[in-house]
């Protein structure tokens, strides 16, 4: 009597259930595949978005941001240390309104305008090779609607800050919105103080 040896590769009998599983399985494996692609692309293209353009973030945050960068890359000479000394103590200044430069104290490294002055910074005769901190007032609605173009400031050599100060109601996504021409070469931060 003869026997039937079970060998899936020679019995041709089960051979379909051979060729059937596996595709069905290679078809699970390339969709997991698949999904994880497209899934880690998602996140890439996020992290590519978010850093194609600087943020601009309230001045605690961004004070807070330093000082964790600080931290984890240990700097001898911390910069948020510089940027709380420019906010905080009197430095020698210009203050360029209304096509006017008044400065007070030798090398200043604070400049102080407002948004109606800023198309006219590029043709002023600000001295411009201490300048470290700029402070972009806001003061009056129509000041909302005006953008605020860094180009300006292109030709400012030690140029590390731009503080927008708004003392009228806003949003950080409207101070956000007036930015133009933001490549990353300053930091920029605001402060919403509509006093008391």
């Amino acid at each position: 009597m003869k026997t039937s040896v079970p060998n899936l590769l020679i019995n041709p009998t089960n051979n379909a259930l051979l060729f059937r599983k596996p595709p069905i399985l290679m078809m699970k494996r390339l969709l997991l595949l698949l999904v994880f692609v497209l899934y880690g692309a998602g996140i890439n293209a996020q992290d590519l978005r978010t850093s194609a353009v600087p943020r601009v973030m309230e001045i605690k945050a961004y004070v807070a941001s330093l000082k964790a960068a600080e931290l984890s890359s240990r700097t001898a000479n911390p910069s948020s240390n510089r940027l709380e000394h420019l906010l905080n103590d009197v430095q020698p200044a210009t203050y360029f309104t209304s096509g006017e430069v008044q400065t007070y104290g030798e090398a200043p490294n604070s400049l102080f305008t407002n948004s109606s002055s800023l198309s006219n910074i590029a043709t002023s005769n600000i001295a411009r090779a201490n300048i470290e901190i700029v402070t972009i007032t806001l003061s009056m609605n129509a000041d909302l609607s005006r953008s605020i173009d860094l180009s300006v400031f292109s030709n400012f050599p030690n140029l590390k800050y731009i503080y927008i100060l708004s003392n009228v109601e806003t949003t950080d996504s409207v101070i956000s919105g007036l930015i133009r021409n933001n490549d990353g070469k300053f930091g920029v931060f605001y402060k919403i103080d509509k006093g008391a």
